[in-house]
């Protein structure tokens, strides 16, 4: 199980305006409804996706049914280009949050667009070298920082992502399978940020205070 909010640990890559118009003009968006699956973990990846409208929540079911969350993608966002350019499977489940509008883009429109503006190639070599920078970053910290300063750094990365810039829609244990420690060690961390005075715990849900809610 992935159990990194690897998504947002670092600036995302996402389209200009121009780049935007320009997908819009090659090929037509399609609708979800709320909570409908943009695609399910396992799927073949034929294509990637880029947000025109609403919002993507991106994560992974559990086998008991129970979801994690990883991102939470508006528009301009892109995702998926990863399981594209590889071959590989669909790492994770991707719901409309509320309405959505998203472009799937194949490789019949990657050529079209790339050979329009050579910048798209530049555009998705950022966002899979974000992906390896990300990923790395995660393995240094897991190496060399102990479990409240990884926690410090998830929830700040989340909170970026909520509503408000503050609230982490958490459970315990989701937090935990994130930092992929157990429920006690997370209990003791999110215990030792309160006393510090840099979160405030409530049910089902952490709110981020400043400076903790800037990502480091």
């Amino acid at each position: 199980m992935q159990r990194s909010y690897q998504l947002a640990l670092a600036e995302r890559t996402r389209l200009s305006g121009v780049e935007r118009d320009r997908l819009l003009a090659m090929t037509s968006p399609r609708s979800f409804a709320d909570g409908q699956f943009v695609q399910h973990q396992g799927d073949p990846g034929d294509a990637f996706w880029a947000v025109i409208e609403g919002h993507v929540l991106v994560g992974r079911y559990a086998e008991d049914g129970a979801f994690t969350a990883f991102a939470v993608l508006g528009p301009g966002d892109i995702f998926g280009e990863l399981a594209f350019f590889t071959g590989l499977e669909r790492q994770v489940d991707a719901i409309a949050s509320g309405p959505a509008r998203l472009v799937a883009i194949d490789r019949p429109v990657l050529r079209a667009l790339m050979t329009a503006d050579i910048g798209w190639a530049e555009l998705l070599l950022r966002s899979l070298g974000r992906q390896l920078a990300v990923s790395l970053d995660i393995i240094d910290a897991e190496r060399r920082l102990p479990v409240a300063e990884r926690l410090a750094r998830l929830l700040a990365a989340m909170a970026a992502d909520a509503a408000d810039g503050m609230t982490v829609r958490a459970t315990q244990q989701q937090l935990a399978d994130l930092l992929g420690v157990s429920r006690v060690t997370l209990g003791a961390a999110l215990r030792d940020l309160a006393a510090r005075g840099t979160i405030e715990r409530g049910y089902r849900h952490v709110r981020v205070l400043p400076p903790l809610s800037r990502p480091a």
